[in-house]
């Protein structure tokens, strides 16, 4: 397997991602509430590329199995039902519903990313159980990390840095990307707390109230789902 790691998913067109296997990561938060919502019972999350979206969605859905989810500039969006905390996904919340997701990064990568042959939500939550299921495929993968507004964020690579880890021997590195991460996973790999409490967007999320969330994101194959896209929105096998 050959795998292509990008920092962001500016740039990157359908074409680059036909037959392959797409990962998106998006550690602060969107694919880890993803994993969350998914754990806590949630029957299926549809991303939505923005607010709009979104709404426009549920207009044509049953409002009483449907929750809008979403955030800009990490706070709820006004007139929604969640925002994008993980601790606001609980049981009581989202068993048996339908989700949709309108994240500022993450939700447009994963859009993106279903023109992959498979794709795949991750995180450090549930890297494990994707580097499972992506060993298992044994086809080329792309991993789209979500970054900050089309820019790099050091979360998102060191999250792809450690998938990388957990596949070697099993891919070639195929761009410079992969192998920069590869590098930052092992620089920061014995304190990801730190790691994502000192990052750009780590430290926004500090300053607005969501420390708790970064704590959380940095936790190691917590929560053991699958996130994958199926026919226009993402279910779980696990």
């Amino acid at each position: 397997m050959k795998a292509e790691l990008y920092f962001t998913y500016a740039g990157l067109t359908d074409q680059d991602l036909l037959g392959k296997t797409v990962v998106v990561i998006d550690v602060l938060r969107a694919c880890t509430v993803i994993c969350t919502a998914f754990a806590a019972g949630c029957r299926e999350i549809i991303p939505v590329r923005s607010v709009g979206d979104g709404s426009a969605l549920l207009a044509n859905l049953d409002r009483g199995v449907v929750l809008l989810a979403g955030e800009r500039d990490g706070y709820k969006v006004e007139g929604f039902d969640l925002g994008n905390s993980p601790f606001e996904f609980t049981k009581q919340v989202v068993r048996d519903k339908t989700i949709i997701l309108a994240s500022t990064n993450g939700s447009k990568a994963i859009v993106l990313g279903s023109n992959g042959e498979t794709c795949l939500a991750a995180s450090f939550v549930n890297i494990s159980t994707v580097v499972e299921r992506v060993t298992a495929i044994d086809r080329d993968i792309v991993i789209i990390c979500s970054g900050k507004e089309s820019t790099f964020s050091l979360e998102d690579a060191i999250c792809g840095g450690m998938m990388l880890s957990l596949l070697k021997g099993k891919v070639e590195l195929a761009n410079d990307a992969a192998c920069v991460a590869c590098m930052l996973y092992d620089n920061y790999k014995n304190n990801l707390v730190s790691a994502l409490r000192g990052c750009d967007h780590g430290h926004y999320l500090a300053s607005i109230g969501f420390g708790g969330d970064i704590d959380y994101a940095a936790g190691v194959d917590t929560v053991g789902v699958l996130p994958r896209w199926d026919n226009g929105r993402l279910i779980t096998d696990k």
